[in-house]
């Protein structure tokens, strides 16, 4: 059976060779682009030719929802694929931005460009990222699906977690790359007993301000049934009563994390940890950030990422070799990863240096 007809969700997660991209298609065939860097390999040809054509639209479009965490370059370099009018065009369009409210009032919610860090050769990708949302119809507030489906599958849901760019401000004053790494829109998914956190290049500070839902904490929350979307009408539009990252990830654990800004050390957050059902996840990913040099002055993998405090150990596969409770799972040397989300059981994960092998995976 094609993998468009099961009710699994896959998570890919690709070797871009500096920075992130990822896609996830749900349980009810439903497409999300979550940032769009692509160093070493084309993701956007990718999705176009290997998942596009076969998902279910919402609201007249394949691509439901694209998120992009920050714009940093290495998260956003072929963003303009997300313009009106190309193949990658999503319903929904979620990043930080300065944008009013369609009214003209302010939205709180101001990217302030000047703190934002990028090399020169970022420059067209930037500018680029700015004209996503210009587009008339691309407004605050920043939200989740409005689920109206008649379709259903039990225990699907997903939330966004992020900090109103001005509270960043006062988060990191004076260190410019972390407060662009603050403002990140963090990704949360779950699938029956399967979960993963997507952090973009949120700092530790920022992390403890999330987990304890202070001031300017902004969530956003789908749930894929119609019972809780009539009981909670608003989840995807505004902070209200959804459940906090803290409250999700002590009552459920978490099966993947993807570690926050590459699992560079610098951003490795002990409250993270502290916060989770068994103190760990299942598994980490890390899409690496690939040194260019010997003294990148960047940093390092931090150790406990493959060490017992880091993760449980899940079963994987690379180059279609088993490999027993990895703990660490990389994008470096050029494997793309999947994750299949079945509901119920422990995920199953691959990699392989083809992603043309994947999809027979599912």
């Amino acid at each position: 059976m094609d993998w468009s007809y099961k009710n699994s969700t896959q998570i890919w997660i690709f070797s871009v060779g500096r920075g992130n991209a990822a896609f996830v298609r749900t349980g009810l065939n439903q497409g999300f682009v979550l940032d769009m860097n692509a160093t070493d390999f084309d993701v956007a040809d990718f999705i176009e030719r290997n998942f596009v054509p076969k998902l279910d639209k919402y609201k007249e479009n394949a691509i439901a929802q694209a998120v992009l965490s920050h714009p940093h370059g290495d998260h956003i370099a072929q963003c303009e694929r997300l313009q009106k009018g190309k193949q990658l065009y999503p319903t929904l369009l979620t990043c930080p931005h300065d944008k009013n409210f369609s009214d003209g009032s302010d939205s709180k919610e101001k990217l302030n460009w000047k703190r934002i860090k990028n090399r020169a050769t970022d420059t067209a990708a930037v500018d680029a990222y700015k004209g996503l949302y210009k587009d008339k119809d691309r407004h605050p507030p920043l939200q989740t699906i409005q689920f109206a489906s008649k379709r259903t599958i039990p225990n699907i849901e997903y939330g966004l977690y992020y900090i109103q760019p001005p509270k960043c401000e006062a988060l990191h004053p004076s260190d410019d790359n972390a407060y662009g790494n603050s403002t990140s829109v963090m990704f949360y998914l779950r699938h029956g007993s399967n979960s993963i956190l997507f952090p973009g290049d949120m700092t530790p500070e920022g992390m403890q301000h999330i987990l304890g839902e202070r001031e300017g904490t902004q969530k956003r929350y789908t749930v894929f049934d119609r019972q809780a979307t009539a009981n909670h009408p608003e989840w995807h539009t505004k902070s209200l009563d959804q459940p906090g990252l803290k409250a999700l990830l002590r009552d459920r654990g978490l099966s993947i994390l993807v570690a926050p800004h590459h699992g560079l050390e610098s951003c490795y957050s002990p409250d993270l940890y502290a916060a989770m059902r068994l103190g760990k996840p299942q598994l980490v990913i890390i899409s690496e950030r690939r040194k260019k040099k010997d003294d990148d002055s960047a940093g390092k993998i931090h150790d406990n990422y493959s060490k017992d405090v880091g993760a449980s150990g899940l079963d994987v596969e690379v180059d279609g070799k088993k490999d027993p409770g990895r703990r660490r799972l990389t994008t470096v040397n050029g494997h793309h990863i999947l994750i299949v989300f079945e509901g119920s059981g422990a995920p199953r994960v691959f990699a392989e240096k083809d992603p043309a092998k994947l999809p027979a995976k599912i």
